[in-house]
């Protein structure tokens, strides 16, 4: 069972599933627009991983345990309220949303049992780290597979960003997620190892990427969602 969960998660991770995080930049458009350049998207991948993607990672954990164990949808509906709260960007809860039922959409094609139907019927928000949170539950994931797989497709949705961005060659973006890999590998134990209530742990720290999310949407021009 070890080795089928690891072919999971792989798949939960693998650009390919398609769950829409192809049309995100995660703020590296925008972030390119007001003057980023290829020598600071590493740095940028960094500082998204610790900022945002961690606090998130931990929100997916406390999903995956309350799917797992929950009677009813109403711990999730908590959790979806819990990251509604933590992003004050309309347009970044927005996009979290659209990811998160486009997420369960596939995934209800991919595991056609109760726990994904039931969560997608019950809840109107369906945050993407709620949803993967989910998921994990239904596939069987454990904590640290699931950080893992949250942490990473952060990164790696900024690497693809950066490769229509800014024209790079892929063995460079490449390269950035293998130098990032014992950090998110960190990041995962650690996120999998915190038992607090998801109240005391750390909450996104990104101001600038809320902010400058409302300035990209209102770009008439742009390649990216976010």
């Amino acid at each position: 069972m070890a080795g089928a969960s690891s072919v999971v998660s792989m798949l939960l991770a693998d650009q390919r599933f398609p769950t829409g995080t192809y049309a995100h930049s995660l703020g590296l458009e925008q972030a390119v627009v007001e003057g980023l350049r290829v020598d600071g998207v590493d740095a940028f991948i960094a500082a998204r991983l610790d900022l945002v993607a961690r606090p998130e990672a931990g929100l997916t954990v406390a999903a995956r345990r309350a799917a797992t164990v929950a009677s009813s949808a109403a711990p999730l509906a908590e959790l979806d309220l819990e990251h509604a709260a933590r992003c004050p960007s309309p347009v970044l809860r927005d996009s979290a949303r659209r990811l998160g039922a486009q997420l369960l959409r596939t995934a209800a094609a991919a595991w056609p049992e109760g726990l994904i139907e039931g969560y997608r019927s019950a809840s109107e928000l369906t945050p993407r780290p709620i949803a993967l949170g989910v998921v994990a539950a239904a596939a069987g994931l454990s904590d640290v597979e699931v950080a893992t797989v949250a942490l990473y497709d952060d990164a790696a949705t900024v690497a693809s960003a950066a490769l229509k961005l800014l024209g790079l060659d892929p063995a460079q973006t490449s390269r950035w997620l293998v130098e990032l890999a014992p950090t998110i590998a960190a990041a995962a134990q650690e996120v999998a190892a915190d038992r607090r209530a998801v109240t005391q742990q750390p909450a996104p720290a990104a101001v600038g990427l809320e902010l400058a999310a409302t300035a990209h949407h209102e770009r008439g021009e742009r390649l990216f969602v976010t």
